[in-house]
């Protein structure tokens, strides 16, 4: 149940050290923080039980685009049929974050798919059915050059935070997802399940799962994120542009927005507008600040559409309430039967 308790510093900078590692154990927790990982796994417990953090897991997103399928697709509805299709949407697992926004759209939906024909069946056939749907617009993403598992809250000694490791294996390296990797993806309801849990659950060892588990993290299967309630992070505004970049200045256009401290999420896309930023600021006037920077550091560069996040309703399988807390998590789950 959510209290009304405001997260501390301690608890600002135990949620940065699990960001940067969202599966270390309290003793690893507390030598990072100097407190004690009684202390450490009691204040994450008060954190998750207000709504205000939880780890979560995910395919990477990266290497998904590479060989599946993501997309980013934009609904117009109905004033009246807003609120049942967030509804419907919320529980769909390959629907895995879902935002209402401004600028002549009503939602806007990231969606992870094993294939292309999928996604054309989520797309013609179940989201056609929604009630009062007026229209879609599906972008689908050729390269995603930076998401939010690698934004920082910032409340770490830079001496003490670990930097994000951007390495993508070989695809003569890289694994492949099996039948047992889906179904330990499906139990990471709570990125932090203990491997002997999700093996009591699934009749196998506890050794056998920790180690499909590292298979898929140390292969980029699967991402895990410490998620965190805007509201406490010092970034309350959200904000997505659309822009238009040259072919050849694409890839590096990407990778240098990858390192402002305000982009979340920078992805190619098809289209016209072939490229997609999600920010978080500090303020609505942070939105002009960032388009000036854009335009000096980034003169190839020509943004499109800007867009503000009214309401978060789901990010990345976390479904949140008005003020961003999270209530409930639906499992990611591409493979899903709609």
């Amino acid at each position: 149940m959510q209290d009304s308790r405001t997260p501390d510093e301690t608890d600002l900078r135990l949620v940065h050290a699990l960001q940067a590692t969202p599966r270390a154990t309290w003793h690893e927790v507390g030598r990072a923080l100097d407190i004690d990982p009684a202390t450490a796994a009691r204040r994450w417990q008060g954190l998750t039980d207000a709504g205000f953090a939880r780890v979560t897991a995910y395919p990477d997103v990266r290497l998904w685009a590479q060989d599946h399928c993501n997309a980013f697709i934009e609904l117009d509805l109905e004033p009246t049929a807003r609120a049942h299709a967030v509804e419907v949407l919320s529980r769909l697992p390959q629907v895995v974050s879902i935002a209402v926004i401004s600028s002549g759209r009503d939602l806007f939906l990231t969606v992870l798919t094993p294939d292309l024909p999928t996604l054309s069946r989520l797309v013609l056939h179940d989201l056609h059915r929604l009630p009062g749907l007026r229209g879609t617009r599906t972008h689908t993403v050729t390269t995603v050059y930076g998401e939010g598992n690698h934004w920082r809250l910032g409340a770490l000694e830079p001496q003490r935070r670990a930097q994000p490791d951007r390495h993508i294996p070989s695809t003569a390296s890289r694994p492949v997802w099996k039948q047992h990797h889906r179904d330990v993806l499906r139990a990471l309801d709570d990125g932090r399940r203990p491997a002997a849990e999700i093996a009591a659950g699934a009749g196998k060892s506890g050794s056998t799962v920790r180690r499909w588990l590292n298979e898929m993290v140390d292969g980029r299967l699967l991402s895990l994120r410490c998620e965190v309630a805007q509201s406490i992070t010092g970034w309350p505004v959200s904000a997505t542009f659309r822009a238009r970049v040259p072919p050849d200045e694409l890839d590096r256009t990407g990778v240098a927005l990858t390192e402002l401290p305000e982009v979340r999420l920078c992805a190619a896309v098809t289209g016209a507008d072939n490229l997609v930023l999600t920010l978080w600021l500090r303020s609505l006037g942070d939105i002009q600040r960032v388009e000036a920077e854009l335009a000096r550091r980034l003169p190839a560069l020509t943004l499109t559409d800007r867009a503000v996040t009214l309401r978060a309703v789901k990010r990345m399988g976390c479904l949140l309430d008005e003020s961003g807390r999270i209530t409930d998590v639906v499992p990611i789950d591409p493979w899903a039967s709609c």
